[in-house]
């Protein structure tokens, strides 16, 4: 399992923060991993989270208070608030699913760390020392390379 996934976030990443939500078109194949971040600004990364819970919804429906009936009421806040701003923002596209991330704040990364390649346009993964270590430039963690048994 790789420990920190870092996607490019732009303009979401203000009510990520604002709400404790990220979503994104729904399926994606993203590795599963502990911990998230998200990048602005050339890359710069200021924020460590984990995902408490992850839950696919269409936020077009009206009956979207029903498809959250079952999570606790905090979640259905945030979730309804991130949905609502994000509507009356830029939208979700015309994909119907979504996946929601409900996360939860683990520690600033105050060094502001960026990938040693700046602003990549998709999401990678780093190991935690390499996105905890203080270093203002990250290397990402290179794909595990196939064994060869000849």
């Amino acid at each position: 399992m790789k420990e920190v996934i870092s996607i490019p976030a732009g303009q979401t990443q203000d009510i990520i923060k604002k709400y404790l939500i990220h979503a994104h078109p729904h399926p994606r194949k993203y590795k599963e991993t502990q911990y998230v971040t998200y990048r602005k600004n050339g890359g710069v990364m200021d924020t460590l989270y984990s995902v408490q819970q992850e839950i696919v919804l269409k936020p077009e429906t009206h009956d979207l208070k029903d498809q959250l009936k079952h999570q606790k009421n905090e979640f259905q806040e945030r979730l309804l608030g991130y949905i609502h701003e994000r509507k009356h923002s830029f939208g979700f596209g015309e994909k119907e699913e979504y996946k929601f991330y409900i996360l939860k704040f683990e520690q600033d990364l105050e060094h502001m760390p960026r990938p040693i390649e700046r602003n990549m346009q998709s999401h990678t993964y780093y190991s935690f020392e390499e996105i905890t270590s203080g270093k203002r430039e990250v290397i990402r963690e290179s794909p595990q390379k196939k064994v060869n048994h000849e």
